[in-house]
């Protein structure tokens, strides 16, 4: 029976149901235009379409019998069981994946997606469209691997075969796969003899989508070097399915569904290496293998290279691979083995770049520091902005750069170490350390305009050099800058070190009087105190006084921070001694209000008065309006500690005033809490209550997630007082996730404590202490000594209610050890209290009688109320030892 034959019989079947060759066709995913082909007898129909055909018209099993052996008389001559011509395939359905590999590890997300697609492919997707998937990703990731394992999976979905061709889009020393070549391999896959193939590419592209319309064959086409090379090798009709992998994300291919895969998480990682190297050679919960497989980048080739030489080379110890690939400059040699390498791999991606890309990746090779954008990539490789996005974009598109943050870039471990060693053979520049020192420039003046909605002091005379580069930040407010500075502070710091800039000692200077505001509100302070020290080592060295006193006063607010104040102190005073004597009467009056502050936090009230009374006649002889706010709101602490709180109230109401003058919202934010706290201290509960919702609110209006953390603290702190424990509990928790979005790790601290203090009042005990423990080791941990006492004193505290006094009197010595040394008289007082009501416990009256006289006499030099009560607790023990031994009995924590 002959074509038409069959044809005839097709059309008797299809009108036998009164349907159109386009009702069929929808029925049976076969399209109109193959059908009509095939009643009309051009064309050899396929089994696979033929069986579509019936089901579809749900032939009775007589007719549907009679159909497929008229299509298989028609095929027969092309089914000869002959044996192919030499070159030529044979005609069966072929199946050309390459083996699936054992060492196959996750991709369970990446599996599924991919199943999808074929799942949806026999049928034709939605548009009608052929069904194909871009697997783009870095070098060595695992794209091929991860196609034939899906391939394996589907092959019984696609039963007129299997097809696979290397492209060779990246393989060393092999020029890509022409899209004539692929064709002719594909198209004598598919049973076409040599000699029928076209020369034309259009006429064989058009030959081999003939031969694959109306079949359910998958196409696997690896290692793509462009879209334009694979565009030829797509099918025209539904029903196939192609996979496509590529380093190169392939985005000519408009109908593909794309698929980036990345490396492998850390699970994966450590699941793959212990399969590669064999049993008992990566022991369970080895912390080695965590490190091997981060040192590997967590790159699937690298870590089957890895365990391939745990697994053939048994006196080489995990450890002592480890050990080999720590040395960044020798780990691409020893990730290497006799066919396999990962510089080679790094190597045919470099090679696939265009000339500015690849000098580009030398430049990038430089960059001391982490993720980058494109104003720091345009000063780096001395361009404009459109250029240097074009480049980076396609180093994206690449797979040699990754983006984790959008439009921020970064190397993965593995090729930044080759681009370093590129880097190293030549920059494209003559003057090797132009580039940095283009990048420095870039970053002095960026770092300067940041720190400008960051800073609230005024540090007027700065001079930048050299001149501002074309390509800038946008940072137009807070927000902005601070967003900024958490993207860049690393970098910053990292450039600081690079010994290409050794012969700049002002670019750390400069950097440093940046950072200064920044480092300070992130709670960074130890980190701050090593670049201010650096800075002033750096303007000493150059000559540069004024930079230097700038840096100890930045170093003393460092220290401040951390509580060391007699460090300090000292620093204040150098700076202030620096500029009275060159005359700069700013930072004089910067110095002033700082010693000031310090003077205030030791229980030196009076002189602290004195000297914010000082700095804030400075100020307003200057116009500095913001020093003045900052001036005066101090003094009016100082007169609040000295007990004239009426007079505190007046000042920080004429810092409100001030700011609101200035329409400074974030500072009229911070005098309403300001004013709030004294009102709090004075047993104003309501008003404290009100000016903190104010502030809260504007702090809400400007997204300023640590001024809202800090004033839900201060909502918390009088809730708290009132004994609504309760909500302090929730208010503090607010603040707690408040702080811990903002990365404020001080804010955490403190709102930890106030935490515990809340669980402690509601009768909590066992979460207080965890909470106490919690905030301990975070103001242990970012050095806040202040912090670390109030921490020792509350846990202290709530331990008095133990049957273990002698803990409670160790902790309340620690904090009396850290008051006494940072001189913090306040908390002095409140640890020798705290002592001397643990001694009263343990039966030492001489020990608790000396601990409450030094308490009482603290208190009262401070003008503090709590002088009343520890006056009545020295009198009672002093008149009535038993009855005073028996007042304060310890109490075990409520059962929960």
């Amino acid at each position: 029976m002959g074509g038409s034959a069959f044809g005839e019989l097709l059309r008797d079947c299809r009108l036998s149901v009164g349907w159109t060759q386009d009702e069929l066709a929808d029925r049976s995913g076969v399209s109109a235009h193959s059908i009509s082909v095939l009643e009309a007898g051009r064309r050899q129909p396929r089994l696979s379409s033929v069986s579509r055909l019936a089901e579809a018209l749900a032939l009775d099993p007589r007719r549907r019998e009679q159909l497929l052996a008229a299509a298989r008389t028609v095929s027969a001559p092309a089914r000869s069981t002959a044996a192919p011509e030499r070159g030529r395939p044979s005609t069966g359905a072929p199946c050309q994946l390459p083996y699936d590999t054992r060492l196959f590890t996750g991709r369970a997300r990446e599996l599924d997606q991919l199943l999808a697609l074929a799942r949806s492919a026999p049928a034709g997707s939605a548009s009608g469209m052929v069904v194909i998937s871009a697997i783009d990703g870095m070098g060595g990731v695992g794209k091929s691997a991860l196609a034939i394992r899906a391939g394996h999976r589907v092959r019984a979905q696609f039963p007129d075969g299997q097809l696979f061709v290397d492209l060779h889009g990246h393989t060393a020393g092999v020029a890509p796969v022409t899209a004539a070549d692929a064709l002719d391999w594909l198209l004598r896959s598919l049973g076409v003899a040599p000699q029928q193939i076209p020369e034309e590419l259009s006429t064989r592209a058009a030959l081999y989508r003939e031969r694959l319309a109306d079949t359910r064959t998958l196409i696997v086409l690896d290692n793509a070097a462009n879209s334009a090379q694979v565009r030829p090798l797509l099918p025209g009709t539904p029903g196939c399915l192609v996979l496509i992998t590529s380093r190169k994300r392939l985005r000519g291919l408009d109908d593909a569904h794309s698929l980036a895969v990345d490396v492998l998480p850390d699970s994966d990682a450590v699941a793959l290496l212990r399969e590669g190297a064999g049993p008992g050679r990566v022991p369970v919960g080895d912390p080695a293998a965590d490190e091997l497989v981060r040192l590997c980048g967590h790159l699937p080739l690298a870590i089957r290279i890895a365990a391939a030489r745990l697994r053939h080379h048994r006196g080489l110890g995990l450890g002592d691979l480890v050990g080999r690939l720590r040395d960044e400059h020798q780990r691409l040699a020893h990730l290497t083995d006799e066919d396999r390498s990962l510089t080679a791999v790094f190597a045919t991606s470099f090679a696939s770049l265009a000339p500015d890309e690849q000098d580009l990746l030398r430049l990038l090779g430089l960059f001391p520091g982490h993720d980058v954008d494109t104003c720091a990539v345009a000063a780096l490789a001395g361009t404009d902005h459109r250029t240097a996005e074009r480049l980076l974009e396609s180093l994206l598109d690449h797979n040699l750069l990754v983006q984790r943050t959008p439009g921020r870039y970064l190397f993965h471990d593995l090729v930044g170490l080759y681009a370093r060693s590129m880097a190293e053979d030549q920059t494209g520049e003559a003057d090797r350390n132009a580039p940095l020192r283009r990048l420095a420039g870039y970053y002095q003046h960026a770092a300067a305009r940041a720190n400008e909605h960051l800073a609230r002091r005024t540090r007027p005379g700065r001079r930048l050099e050299p001149e501002a580069p074309a390509a800038l930040p946008v940072v137009t407010d807070r927000a902005e800058a601070l967003a900024w500075m958490r993207s860049e502070h690393r970098n910053l710091l990292a450039l600081l070190g690079h010994s290409a800039l050794a012969a700049l000692p002002m670019f750390t200077v400069s950097i440093s009087a940046d950072l200064a505001a920044f480092l300070l509100l992130e709670g960074r302070w130890n980190q701050a105190a090593a670049l201010h020290q650096s800075a002033a080592t750096a303007a000493a060295t150059a000559g540069d006084r004024r930079g230097e006193a700038d840096a100890l006063c930045d170093l003393g607010r460092s220290r401040h921070a951390t509580g060391d104040y007699r460090a300090a102190a000292e620093l204040y005073e150098r700076a202030l001694a620096s500029h009275q004597e060159l005359g700069d009467r700013h930072g004089e009056a910067n110095d002033l209000h700082e010693l000031g502050r310090i003077r205030l936090l030791t229980g030196e009230i009076r002189e602290a008065a004195w000297l914010h009374e000082r700095a804030l006649a400075a100020f307003r002889a200057l116009g500095d309006r913001l020093g003045e706010a900052r001036a005066l709101c101090d003094l009016g602490r100082a007169r609040h500690s000295l007990g004239d709180s009426p007079a505190a109230v007046e000042l920080t109401s004429q810092v409100l005033a001030l700011y609101r003058t200035m329409a400074d919202r974030r500072g009229e934010a911070a005098a309403l809490h300001d004013l709030a706290y004294i009102l709090d201290e004075m047993g104003d509960r309501n008003s404290a209550g009100e000016f903190y919702q104010e502030a809260l609110t504007i702090y809400e209006d400007l997204n300023s997630v640590q001024g809202v953390a800090n004033t839900l603290r201060g909502l918390g702190r009088v809730r708290h007082a009132v004994g609504d424990h309760r909500a302090a509990a929730e208010l503090h928790q607010r603040s707690l996730d408040a702080c811990r979005e903002a990365g404020s790790r001080h804010g955490e601290a403190d709102s930890l404590l106030g935490l515990g203090r809340a669980r402690h009042a509601l009768g909590e005990g066992r979460d207080a202490v965890a909470l106490y423990h919690q905030a301990l080791a975070l103001y242990r941990e970012i050095g806040s000594r202040i912090g670390e006492t109030s921490a020792l004193l509350d846990l202290g505290a709530l331990t008095e209610q133990t049957p273990d006094p002698r803990s409670a009197l160790t902790l309340h010595q620690q904090a009396l050890a850290l008051a006494r040394d940072t001189r913090s008289p306040l908390d002095e007082a409140r640890a020798l209290e705290g002592a001397a009501r643990c001694a009263l416990a343990l039966g030492d009256r001489a020990a608790a009688l000396a601990g409450f006289e030094g308490a009482v006499a603290l208190y009262r030099r401070l003008g503090s109320p709590s002088a009343t009560d520890a006056s009545a607790r020295l009198s009672a023990l002093r008149t009535e030892p038993a009855a005073a031994a028996e007042s304060r009995p310890p109490q075990r924590w409520p059962r929960r």
